[in-house]
């Protein structure tokens, strides 16, 4: 794959991303495009358009232009959902297997 296919894709990713975090910015449902990244991910890697670090460190740059703050301060933690399904009395939180919960990621 040339340079340029790789610029091409790498550029568009980013539009992905930014498009996925103003969505959930927001507070839209950005499942579709979500999903649509991954999707474009995964062929970016398997055509060798991309590595795993590259995309991550996209990622982290948009989610940083977009919310101000990186990816691991806005997400929060484990505890913290806990607590807040706890006090909110939300105890739907608590029916998802304690397995899933803790690798559960966000919508980012």
């Amino acid at each position: 794959m040339s340079v340029l296919q790789q610029d091409l894709f790498l550029i568009t990713l980013e539009a992905q991303f930014r498009d996925l975090f103003q969505a959930s910015k927001a507070g839209k449902d950005n499942s579709e495009q979500r999903l649509r990244a991954q999707g474009f991910i995964h062929a970016g890697e398997l055509l060798q358009l991309c590595s795993r670090q590259q995309v991550q460190q996209l990622m982290e740059k948009v989610h940083l232009e977009v919310f101000g703050v990186s990816i691991a301060d806005r997400k929060p933690s484990a505890q913290a959902r806990r607590q807040q399904a706890l006090q909110l009395g939300d105890y739907a939180y608590f029916e998802e297997p304690a397995f899933n919960r803790l690798y559960q990621t966000s919508d980012e």
